[in-house]
């Protein structure tokens, strides 16, 4: 990497708990992807998460005590990923955190979205300014502090001519439906790679059904993919966001769960498709280009599922020259750039209501 650029560093760590991704971008008349470092989370930090985000219960020090060990996480994350990128600190002019999400509480006035990771200690041992809390005001001035990537995804995903529809699938998934130069919107869908892996890793031993090779060989039960579509949350109008406290391993269920592992993988990959392609219908999206980003690209037979319900062939973030795994780091990184240059973001209302605020708030040491 040339020194003397300006870099900017996203962190993310995503509904699935799993890794620290860590990008660098630049930002000119595009963004660039400068390095991009992704690092395991320690299975006993895994647990710890996955176990408050499934209870929804903890007390305040065990709480205090974890905010602090995720911001200690974040900070080696930063710290080896910046050795190894070559990068001088000086250069570095801010890190955007996303923030562990562990519990997302949307109700109309009273919605809030808890991130953990104390941003005061990546301040200090890193001596650079950290962004973080970019939900907050989202929320606070009527938005629903996700997805938050749609305004990156025009950024980086717009085409002239033509109409782009962006699937993120992480933990829950997301889209982006990109009209033209000016006018996109974006929500989430519902469960990504959530039941599935919490399916694989609870009864299978695996982080993840691999190409979705033991879903490929099953057939999908219709009267539970009904009931799993029957949830309240896919009535709800749009923009929409969701999260683990409504999509874990209990939505499951007792029936489900009798059957076998190829037949529950089946019909856990085709909720995610077809709520995918129900998000789609209820928009009245009609994209001349689809691309799929975030964990679930590795999924092909979830791909080709999508596909296939689309009526309409795919393509990858990695095919339109991005790595998968890092778009979502390098939106917060992006959202860093504008945070610490002053440019408001786009809060969207509704598909054709939106407002402009500040997202994130500053810590610094200096």
């Amino acid at each position: 990497m040339k020194m003397g650029k300006s870099i900017y560093i996203g962190v993310m760590t995503g509904t699935s708990c799993d890794a620290i991704d860590v990008s660098f971008i630049t930002v000119n008349q595009k963004v660039n992807l400068e390095f991009f470092h992704s690092i395991k989370i320690p299975k006993k930090n895994q647990t710890e998460i996955k176990n408050l985000i499934e209870s929804s219960e903890i007390s305040l020090s065990s709480l205090g005590k974890i905010n602090k060990e995720i911001g200690e996480m974040y900070s080696r994350a930063i710290e080896k990923s910046i050795l190894l990128s070559g990068v001088q600190k000086k250069d570095i002019k801010s890190i955007a955190l996303s923030g562990q999400t562990v519990w997302h509480e949307i109700n109309r006035g009273k919605g809030f979205s808890m991130q953990l990771g104390d941003p005061n200690i990546v301040a200090a041992d890193l001596n650079i300014p950290v962004i973080d809390n970019l939900r907050g005001m989202h929320i606070a001035i009527g938005g629903q502090g996700a997805p938050l990537v749609p305004e990156f995804h025009h950024n980086i995903f717009y085409k002239k001519n033509k109409k782009s529809l962006v699937v993120n699938i992480g933990g829950i998934s997301n889209f982006t439906y990109i009209k033209n130069k000016n006018d996109f919107f974006g929500s989430d869908i519902g469960p990504g790679n959530a039941l599935m892996d919490a399916y694989c890793q609870k009864n299978l031993d695996r982080p993840f059904d691999k190409n979705g090779s033991v879903a490929s060989k099953g057939i999908v039960l219709q009267k539970e993919l009904k009931r799993l579509m029957s949830l309240k949350f896919f009535d709800e109008p749009f923009p929409k966001s969701t999260g683990k406290e409504l999509f874990n391993y209990e939505l499951i269920g007792k029936t489900l769960l009798s059957e076998s592992p190829k037949d529950i993988l089946a019909t856990l990959t085709e909720f995610t498709a077809t709520s995918i392609h129900v998000a789609v219908q209820k928009n009245n999206i009609s994209p001349h280009d689809v691309v799929i980003c975030g964990g679930g690209v590795k999924n092909k037979f979830l791909v080709e599922r999508i596909s296939e319900l689309l009526n309409i062939s795919v393509t990858t973030s990695e095919d339109e020259g991005f790595n998968s795994q890092a778009i979502e780091s390098m939106a917060f990184a992006w959202f860093g750039f504008r945070r610490l240059n002053n440019i408001q973001s786009i809060v969207q209302m509704s598909n054709k209501i939106s407002k402009k605020a500040l997202l994130g708030t500053l810590t610094s040491s200096k």
